[in-house]
């Protein structure tokens, strides 16, 4: 008499796949999340990489203080202290993981006024950046325009031409002198102000800020 040994069978659940749309000021951005789930006692998540992480935060899983939803769609995780976010480069080939110094909520106080021309941007394979080189923070707005150039260089492929405002130093002697009234281009204007503020004007970008506001 021979005896039958019973099997175990494991269950596995599908993959979940979800598209988010985000845009941030000025482009659409498109978050994409993959998930695999693996079951067999009980379940304790130990997130490997970001997208490990913007799954849970998708799914309630993360704590406010590092992960949450904004505006019930746009994923927004914290690691070493920067935020980030996902965007499908302009291509459509590539996730680019966007590294942010401060999420939306710590922004939703920063007016935002004027139009911007999109269909220009999205066209445009280069744009002039531009700021006063007799103002007193150097620092901190080379450092704003150093993260806005490699978002749009990796992420859109949108080469930035360093330019300035005025022609009264050195370093801009070999520059174009570049202000949002002296050219149909894409410009971004980054200037020195007590007053946090982003304005568009049809083809630039002034974005005004002190410190690491800028």
């Amino acid at each position: 008499m021979t005896e039958e040994v019973p099997e175990e069978k494991t269950e596995e659940k599908t993959e979940e796949r979800s598209d988010k749309a985000l845009i941030i000021s000025i482009v659409v951005l498109l978050v994409l999340f993959g998930s695999f789930f693996a079951f067999k006692y009980f379940i304790r998540e130990n997130p490997k990489s970001i997208e490990d992480l913007h799954r849970m935060n998708m799914e309630g899983k993360l704590d406010p203080d590092q992960g949450y939803v904004y505006k019930g769609a746009y994923s927004f995780v914290k690691i070493d202290g920067v935020w980030y976010t996902q965007l499908k480069s302009q291509s459509g080939k590539s996730l680019y993981n966007l590294a942010l110094r401060y999420g939306p909520r710590e922004l939703e106080d920063i007016k935002v006024r004027g139009l911007l021309n999109i269909t220009k941007l999205n066209e445009a394979k280069h744009y002039y950046v531009t700021f006063d080189p007799l103002g007193n923070d150097f620092a901190h707005v080379a450092l704003a325009i150093a993260d806005y150039d490699t978002h749009m260089l990796k992420a859109f492929a949108k080469t930035p031409i360093a330019a300035c405002d005025k022609n009264e130093t050195a370093a801009c002697a070999g520059r174009p002198i570049i202000t949002c009234n002296n050219t149909d281009e894409i410009v971004l204007y980054v200037k020195e102000s007590d007053n946090n503020s982003i304005e568009y004007k049809m083809n630039c970008i002034m974005i005004k800020g002190h410190g690491l506001y800028l």
